[in-house]
């Protein structure tokens, strides 16, 4: 499977022990599809998400964990919603009104009522990863269940490029935003990536992503249309 070179270097398959990589074959979306999504949201995707979802309606990959003779269990899950999946639930709205009146010293989108907030994934027993668009910007943030918030990237494709990075690890965008792993997953993370509870700070993390070498890649057909839709625009992030 081509898409199987996203994970073709130190991990995971140079692990004996880790198995079963399988990425989720899924077909693109139609132009009319997402256009439609855009006029029913008001808003318009940045151009990388929407090449995204030109190339494939979401994104599934998963990998499983030898820890001894008879038990492999799954670990690994790096996941993007599909486009009918990328909206904003009830859960998320109260979760975001009980964040707003939570003391707290981190960084916190500027929120305002045309700001919109898309669920783009699950972060296992933490909270939602979120794909926030406010002032015409994008960028993507973790929000835990305790309504912490935590920022993970300026795009899409940072963010997307930053999963495979951290092997979709449980829990890793909590690490990356600077928040605390749950116990479990920074055993994983000892056992399998210790390299990773090295990196920078998030404020400096962002360079660090940009700058692995020995990690993994991107299979840049993932992204890959027509000309005309395969130029991107950057997009400033939102100030926090």
């Amino acid at each position: 499977m081509a898409m199987l070179t996203l994970f073709n270097n130190k991990y995971p398959e140079s692990d004996p022990r880790i198995s079963n990589v399988a990425v989720e074959r899924r077909t693109p979306c139609d132009r009319i599809i997402i256009s439609n999504w855009e006029q029913k949201h008001s808003a318009v995707l940045p151009d990388d998400l929407r090449n995204f979802y030109n190339s494939t309606d979401g994104f599934q990959l998963t990998w499983h964990y030898k820890y001894s003779a008879d038990e492999i269990l799954p670990v690994g899950s790096i996941r993007i919603n599909s486009l009918n999946e990328l909206y904003l639930t009830p859960s998320l709205k109260d979760l975001l009104d009980f964040s707003l009146t939570r003391q707290t010293s981190g960084p916190r989108p500027l929120l305002n009522t045309k700001s919109k907030i898309f669920e783009l994934d699950l972060c296992r027993n933490i909270g939602k990863v979120c794909l926030i668009y406010t002032g015409g910007s994008w960028s993507v943030w973790l929000v835990t269940r305790d309504g912490a918030w935590g920022w993970l990237a300026d795009s899409f494709t940072h963010y997307f490029r930053m999963s495979l990075v951290h092997l979709g690890l449980p829990g890793w965008q909590a690490l990356f935003a600077n928040l605390p792993l749950i116990p479990w997953a920074e055993q994983l993370f000892l056992l399998l990536a210790p390299h990773l509870l090295e990196k920078p700070e998030c404020e400096n993390s962002l360079v660090a992503v940009n700058n692995e070498t020995g990690l993994n890649h991107i299979d840049p057909n993932i992204f890959k249309t027509s000309a005309r839709h395969h130029k991107n625009t950057s997009r400033p992030a939102v100030n926090q």
